[in-house]
């Protein structure tokens, strides 16, 4: 009878371990970056592009770039490339010298959103 008990506790503990275990979501998170993360150009970008590793949602993904003084300097929308859909871009404004802020907001394909913002600087 106790025998029966311990087997009975041992599944119960098992199943009740895999029921509660945490599901595996895919949120998209970036990999790198085209200006990178606190870089100091030489000259202005022309361009944001943020990697990504999972593909996204292009309808609910967007970059804005700020200056330093809070202006939008990124012109018209974000873009996902049909040929790579782990790939956010936006193009800029001719930039002055100065700091920008990248802010970035994506949506994975599965549905979870991630967002994020990291600088960049322009002699």
């Amino acid at each position: 009878m106790l025998r029966s008990v311990k087997q009975f506790g041992i599944v119960f503990g098992l199943l009740a371990g895999f029921s509660m275990a945490a599901p595996a979501w895919a949120h998209a998170f970036p990999v790198k970056s085209s200006p990178q993360v606190g870089a100091t150009e030489a000259s202005a970008p022309k361009q944001v592009r943020i990697w990504f590793d999972a593909d996204l949602n292009a309808l609910f993904s967007k970059i804005t770039v700020e200056s330093g003084a809070g202006q939008v300097v990124n012109t018209g929308g974000s873009q996902v490339p049909a040929s790579n859909p782990r790939l956010l871009e936006t193009n800029l404004k001719p930039l002055a010298p100065g700091q920008y802020w990248v802010q970035w907001s994506v949506v994975a394909r599965d549905g979870h959103h991630t967002e994020g913002k990291f600088p960049f600087n322009v002699k």
